[in-house]
């Protein structure tokens, strides 16, 4: 547990997520705790045990937020790459470059960025005399990211090699470009399927809404007998199974 806790804090210490964020992922899942027991139970004490959906929904949340901020730190390493190789070109070794291009970076995506946190990290990492292969090893590590993974070995056999790291870096964003091009067409292609998710996700509680307002006592009878919460807990099982079926379906990795 300490051991993915641990991880868990590197990670945020180049992936961060503000507290306000977080205030907004908590407030969601006590919103969907909410509905849920509003439209299958109307009972407070239902909310305890629906409070275990609310901190699954919040993981799930946080794991999205946590993926989106992760595809942002590879665009700006790309950024970064791209920024470097120009300083290599101009003169600069690897380190410096890196290492100078905080102001640029900072420019860009600002201070709290993922890439200036890199970039911070690398810098602290050599005033301690850590070789920057493996502080590159330990990014990667800590972003989960595969391009980053890759550029590290990739740097550290050039790096002993004395190979050509202007090119490398070049590739390496070539690589990172035409992977976010293809992920942006899917996405498109995607786009409507999300729509149609996020519509038949909603339906149900639209029209049990519609029913009880039309029709005010029609699922009474369901609220207030041991049968009805069964049958209603039953619902809501079915429910969550087909949310989860659904979120699958649309999710496709490259």
């Amino acid at each position: 547990m300490k051991k993915g806790f641990g991880r868990l804090a590197e990670q945020n210490s180049l992936l961060p997520v503000t507290a306000a964020e977080r205030r907004f992922l908590a407030a969601k899942s006590i919103l969907v705790i909410l509905l849920l027991d509003y439209f299958f139970y109307r009972s407070l004490w239902a909310a305890i045990p629906l409070s275990a959906v609310g901190y699954l929904y919040y993981r799930r949340e946080e794991k999205m937020l946590l993926q989106k901020k992760r595809e942002q730190a590879r665009e700006q390493f790309k950024e970064l790459l791209l920024l470097v190789s120009a300083g290599q070109k101009a003169g600069f070794s690897a380190e410096n470059a890196f290492v100078s291009s905080y102001g640029d970076m900072k420019a860009l995506y600002g201070r709290d960025s993922s890439a200036c946190r890199m970039i911070s990290m690398l810098k602290s990492g050599r005033e301690n005399n850590i070789p920057f292969p493996k502080l590159w090893k330990q990014i990667g590590s800590r972003l989960d990211i595969p391009e980053i993974r890759e550029f590290a070995q990739i740097y550290e056999i050039s790096h002993e090699s004395s190979g050509n790291m202007a090119s490398v870096m070049e590739k390496t964003a070539a690589i990172i470009i035409h992977k976010i091009e293809t992920e942006k067409e899917i996405a498109v292609l995607l786009s409507a399927r999300r729509l149609e998710q996020k519509i038949m996700n909603v339906m149900p509680f639209l029209i049990m809404l519609y029913i009880s307002i039309t029709s005010p006592g029609y699922f009474e009878g369901l609220y207030h007998s041991f049968s009805g919460m069964l049958i209603m807990s039953v619902c809501l099982f079915i429910y969550l199974g087909a949310y989860a079926m659904s979120e699958r379906m649309v999710s496709i990795e490259i």
